[in-house]
């Protein structure tokens, strides 16, 4: 495995995982190489490349983990996939700043007959695979209605302020990956947005909700409200991020793990 970014995601998260799974990852490379050195010497990373081009170019490397900001991610995915030796990339979401490229890189992958994951890891969440268990064994009965409900002080990143979108591709993104994972496609989607006052850089989508209709019937509601109230960033209050089902038999419901990182929870009753 190589990985291109040494930010947050990647030192606290991704490389946390891979070393808990026994994966090696053999190089990093990050826009700033000091910071690649100093990741790459927690972790022990034997290589650190002077960019993550160089980084693409090492045949030692088989696997691409790109953790970068998304206007630069799509070039980074192009060359990859140019690479004999690479056999698979997972990019981070948003793939790309708009949907006509997302697709070209889709299928761009496709021809070249390489993997191309998106890191969309709430459907990866315990409590969403076991609520997928649930829904797939009709303990519900018929899903009528889903909602879930985030308010947090997210630190948004310094490269976002230059995007046209805020909250819909950094957060919103999550929950309407997860409600397609449950529900499959929506008919309909959706979306209402206003500012969030407490970001202080020009955006449009601070506080967003959408709702979505799924040809089943089930309807869906995803809340992302970012403002939570007049206080200041790591305040220790009702920050967090539920979710309930009701079926026609059955009523599932719980909590995501974020930002804490305590454990996602999960209850439901059934006929």
């Amino acid at each position: 495995i190589g990985c291109i970014g040494a930010g947050m995601i990647m030192a606290e998260c991704h490389l946390a995982a891979y070393k808990k799974a026994g994966f090696t990852v053999a190089a990093i490379a990050s826009r700033t190489k000091a910071k690649a050195e100093e990741v790459a010497a927690r972790w022990g990373i034997a290589t650190v490349h002077d960019t993550p081009e160089a980084l693409i170019g090492d045949e030692d490397i088989e696997i691409i983990d790109i953790a970068y900001p998304p206007d630069q991610q799509p070039a980074l995915i192009r060359k990859a996939l140019a690479q004999s030796h690479i056999k698979g990339i997972l990019a981070q979401k948003p793939l790309a700043l708009t949907l006509e490229e997302a697709i070209a890189l889709r299928d761009e992958a496709a021809k070249a007959g390489k993997i191309l994951s998106v890191n969309q890891n709430m459907r990866y969440d315990q409590s969403m695979r076991v609520l997928k268990q649930i829904l797939d064994k009709g303990e519900l009965g018929a899903p009528v209605m889903a909602t879930i409900e985030m308010r947090a002080i997210p630190h948004w990143q310094g490269f976002l302020e230059d995007y046209d979108r805020l909250t819909l591709s950094n957060m919103s993104v999550h929950h309407l990956d997860v409600l397609r994972f449950l529900f499959g496609e929506p008919d309909t989607i959706t979306t209402l947005t206003r500012t969030d006052p407490r970001t202080q850089f020009e955006h449009k989508d601070g506080i967003t909700v959408s709702t979505l209709m799924f040809p089943s019937g089930v309807m869906a509601v995803s809340m992302e409200d970012v403002w939570s109230g007049p206080r200041g960033e790591g305040f220790d209050s009702d920050i967090y991020i539920k979710w309930r089902v009701e079926g026609t038999d059955g009523v599932a419901q719980g909590t995501i793990g974020w930002p804490d990182g305590s454990p996602s929870t999960l209850t439901y009753a059934s006929k």
